[in-house]
């Protein structure tokens, strides 16, 4: 698989750098991404919002085409620090987030520190609660075992790597051998450190999820709440969850969807942002 086919650029932040992949033009709209994903999840989704605005996917660091090191901080507090930097270097004041999985936590931390960042919020497939960030189907939780989890990664391979999102994704047709070589890309650049880095180091505390809770409950601006409802982790208890949050928000959960959703219904999912900003632009 040739990596380069995927046009962006990396963006300097002090002491890191992350990988930008930017389409269009107009008032900017960031995505953030979550585990094991990069902005190559939202390849089919960017292009439909990208006809009415700056469409820009980072790469967490860590994740995908950015930086890595396996002694960094990957903890949500660092990579918001990492995400305001790069918005910064790429000139944006105020953006829409669209934000999945640990990228939603990432923006919940960014409302926190500063609500004006954030013109209009969409979340997808997450959780604002910290229990279900531990055990149950977590790929990460081998992971936390001393030598079996780096003896996991040693071992693991691409079809393993399709199995696991397998159960994540309702659409297995669209998970082709190209597609999950670049899903294995990072794998063989670096992630495991990644991985081992954020199964073995708490990326949040308890009370950071109680202050992004409270962020969201003072959000004033327009939000979204899109959702795979075959979620078999963040479930549609946690999308209820996130909308009594939320209480002005708009929720459209989708069926034939599941975590992934940028994966399984990417063109709709990208016609519901459309409509949504269009509604307040």
């Amino acid at each position: 698989m040739n990596n380069k086919r995927a046009a962006g650029r990396l963006v300097n932040t002090p002491g890191r750098q992350l990988f930008a992949v930017e389409q269009g033009s107009g008032p900017p709209v960031v995505f953030l991404h979550g585990i094991p994903t990069y902005s190559y999840l939202w390849r089919d989704l960017l292009p439909v919002v990208a006809l009415n605005h700056r469409a820009v996917a980072l790469d967490l660091s860590g994740f995908g085409r950015s930086e890595k090191h396996s002694s960094w901080d990957y903890s949500v507090a660092a990579q918001a620090d990492a995400v305001r930097s790069s918005l910064r270097q790429l000139d944006i004041e105020r953006a829409a987030f669209v934000a999945h999985d640990l990228g939603a936590l990432v923006a919940a931390e960014l409302l926190a520190r500063e609500p004006e960042l954030c013109t209009h919020l969409v979340l997808l497939n997450t959780s604002l609660r910290p229990a279900a960030w531990r055990g149950g189907l977590s790929p990460l939780s081998i992971l936390r075992l001393p030598m079996l989890g780096e003896l996991a990664l040693a071992l693991s391979r691409r079809w393993m790597l399709k199995r696991a999102m397998s159960f994540y994704v309702d659409r297995l047709d669209r998970l082709t051998d190209d597609v999950m070589a670049h899903y294995w890309w990072p794998f063989e650049h670096g992630f495991q450190g990644t991985l081992l880095n954020l199964a073995r180091q708490r990326f949040a505390a308890p009370d950071d999820f109680e202050r992004w809770r409270g962020a969201l409950q003072q959000f004033t601006a327009p939000a979204l709440i899109v959702w795979g409802a075959g979620d078999p982790t963040f479930t549609p208890a946690e999308m209820r969850d996130i909308a009594h949050l939320l209480p002005e928000a708009r929720v459209q959960p989708i069926t034939y969807a599941n975590h992934f959703l940028p994966e399984d219904k990417p063109h709709a999912a990208g016609r519901l942002i459309n409509a949504f900003l269009a509604g307040f632009d």
